[in-house]
């Protein structure tokens, strides 16, 4: 840089008493090419300074021809362009367990799960995925499958507004498949250190499909929702998330799971969902429950 900006000056001196015209000299040419070429130009406007203020009666001039040589902007990380579509700023976790026997009991079954979270000031955005497979005596039982999409908009301390949009698949379920959208209110009725405790409803359509080649049947609905997390010591956790649906439709879930830190990132998770659906097919059970233990990995 030093060299660069000692050339420039000891040139523009030389040339400096020139007579202005329409025509940069050369040597400034030369010496705002090498400049862009440099360092990947990282110097250019220093030196495109100090040629300016050695030849002032050119001014004009060697702005324009100096546009051309410019660098390009060095291009940004695509993350900082567009950070709500990248994992910059997202705290997730994943959840895997495996369970195999054989003897007097055949018996495979396969679960994981994801949750996705991003606080971006007044927004809070929550993305989930879950696959479970079961597999009895060589006979399927249980293949199941489903993301979710949930949005929080702040407008006070404790009152949020919330949207959800949800599909599920489920083989052999008390519905073949499902889409849940919703929009309502919630009301933080605590957020410490220890406890945080989140309330919220609304109105709610259900369209469910309940056998292979059925149609969707649409249901409105209101429904009512709870989230509790309790953090019972640096290591452990146990959390509760419950709904009701009510109305064309009922159906009720809950969703509690423990999870006890190993190391790091590592922890252990034992859970249990019970599922109830009143309107079930008169074939299915309106009730289904998943008992689950497994490992957890927080990123």
């Amino acid at each position: 840089m030093k060299r660069i900006a000692l050339t420039a000056v000891m040139s523009c001196a030389f040339v400096g008493h020139l007579q202005a015209s329409a025509e940069v000299n050369p040597a400034v040419m030369a010496i705002l090419q090498q400049a862009a070429k440099t360092d990947s130009g990282a110097n250019f406007q220093t030196v495109l300074d100090l040629v300016v203020a050695a030849n002032p009666e050119q001014t004009e001039e060697i702005l324009a021809a100096a546009e051309p040589l410019r660098p390009a902007p060095p291009m940004e990380n695509p993350e900082s362009q567009n950070p709500y579509f990248s994992l910059q700023g997202w705290d997730g976790e994943v959840d895997l367990s495996v369970m195999t026997s054989s003897g007097n009991t055949d018996q495979q079954s396969f679960g994981i799960a994801g949750k996705m979270k991003r606080d971006n000031g007044k927004y809070h955005s929550r993305i989930g995925a879950f696959f479970d497979f079961n597999k009895n005596s060589g006979v399927k039982d249980r293949q199941r499958w489903g993301l979710s999409y949930k949005l929080d908009y702040d407008f006070s301390e404790h009152m949020y507004l919330t949207g959800f949009l949800g599909y599920k698949n489920d083989q052999f379920g008390s519905f073949r498949e499902r889409v849940t959208t919703s929009a309502g209110a919630g009301y933080r009725l605590m957020e410490t250190e220890e406890y945080v405790w989140n309330v919220e409803g609304g109105p709610t359509v259900l369209f469910t499909k309940n056998f292979d080649g059925a149609d969707y049947e649409s249901s409105f609905n209101a429904y009512a929702a709870s989230e509790f997390v309790w953090s019972i010591n640096e290591r452990s956790e146990f959390s509760n998330n419950s709904q009701i649906v009510f109305g064309d439709r009922t159906v009720m879930e809950t969703s509690n799971a423990l999870k006890v830190k190993i190391n790091g990132a590592l922890s252990s998770k034992f859970s249990f969902d019970i599922s109830y659906d009143k309107d079930a097919p008169a074939d299915r059970e309106t009730t289904d429950t998943i008992a689950r233990a497994g490992l957890l990995y927080d990123f």
